[in-house]
């Protein structure tokens, strides 16, 4: 791993709003520019950040950084290895993202990191991990994937009960839909 130092605090670039990046997401960002004097331009989502770097990297490059414990107010980015995948398709870089977090490569995660890309939603291994065993659980993946980002946008508790609940309004909602539909 190769780590980044941000030397200013930043806004989660990947959410609506204004919550901090969170020790251990993962982000997805290009380098913009390299400066001299051992600091890059690094885009995430739609933000700029300047980076203070230990190790080099190239511009119009992109990589996987890993938010690490802020350093006395600074946010700390890992850049993480990069196994030769297609980053040019959504299908690639999700691929990528399971390998980051160490999933076993099914369909499932697979399908799930292409809605978390899609949708910039930010994620964490244990987080990732848990929606994936939710999802699978409640036998729920195509109808839980919007429940998810609910819960993150709304910065919901990321607990399954929190998912469950949604799941059961969501599918309550289907079901009256349904019988009215029906007896018209």
């Amino acid at each position: 791993m190769q780590s980044i130092t941000s030397g200013q605090t930043v806004s989660s670039p990947v959410m609506h709003g204004t919550a901090s990046l969170k020790n251990g997401q993962i982000l997805f960002g290009k380098v913009n520019k390299v400066s001299p004097n051992q600091t890059a331009e690094v885009q995430i989502g739609h933000q700029n950040m300047i980076a203070t770097l230990d190790i080099p990297l190239r511009t119009g490059e992109r990589y996987w950084f890993q938010v690490q414990q802020p350093n006395e107010g600074k946010v700390v980015l890992k850049a993480l290895d990069s196994p030769n995948l297609n980053y040019s398709s959504l299908k690639g870089t999700a691929e990528q993202l399971t390998a980051h977090l160490g999933m076993t490569p099914e369909p499932a995660a697979t399908k799930l990191a292409e809605y978390i890309l899609k949708n910039r939603l930010p994620i964490t291994k244990e987080t990732f991990q848990s929606a994936l065993q939710w999802l699978k659980a409640a036998d729920a993946e195509e109808v839980g994937l919007p429940v998810i980002k609910t819960m993150f946008v709304q910065q919901l508790p990321f607990v399954k009960e929190v998912l469950m609940h949604y799941l059961h309004r969501l599918k309550a909602n289907l079901s009256t839909n349904c019988s009215v539909a029906l007896n018209s």
